[in-house]
């Protein structure tokens, strides 16, 4: 009787031994396996995140296109003299000053990251009346390049006082 109780102890024994030995490291195994799936879970949703965002920003831009047409219509990409001075042709045409001459006095590039955007310096020798230049000025300020006016030198002009000289110094933008 004391060996069937020596045997049950020891079949008990070698089960403990055995559940130790083999269950309880497919249970960590498992259990890192949870941890795993979790981590990869939410690696699936912040990438899911990323993914709506992305879409969104597209989105955005799509509705934003006719908006940055405009923009790189104003500030165009190249430097181009011949549009520049075709566009003060036409506005000094159209507003009743003759233009005399327009030339390109200086290129500016901008070494600093701040500005994203270089100046082309203009010089044009304009006669007229001064309602002429004033609806010149408006003209330009409305144009669709972008120029600003850096001065103005007035001289009356030869033989006819209603005639005046116009000297104007300016600048057109484009991109770097």
């Amino acid at each position: 009787m004391i060996s069937k109780n020596y045997i049950g102890a020891g079949l008990i024994a070698i089960a403990v031994v055995l559940f130790w030995a083999l269950a309880l490291p497919l249970y960590d195994g498992v259990s890192d396996l949870d941890a795993a799936i979790k981590e990869r879970e939410d690696l699936l949703q912040s990438r899911n995140a990323i993914i709506t965002n992305i879409k969104n920003l597209n989105k955005e831009y799509q509705k934003r296109i006719p908006e940055i047409a405009k923009l790189s219509a104003i500030v165009p990409s190249k430097k181009s003299v011949a549009e520049v001075l075709s566009a003060i042709d036409n506005v000094s045409f159209k507003n009743g000053v003759q233009l005399f001459s327009s030339a390109i006095i200086g290129q500016k590039t901008s070494d600093t990251a701040a500005n994203p955007y270089n100046l082309l310096s203009l010089e044009m020798n304009l006669s007229g009346n001064y309602p002429g230049l004033t609806s010149f000025l408006r003209s330009l300020e409305r144009n669709l390049r972008l120029m600003d006016i850096a001065s103005i030198d007035t001289a009356a002009g030869s033989g006819n006082t209603s005639t005046l000289n116009f000297v104007i110094k300016g600048n057109a933008y484009y991109l770097k």
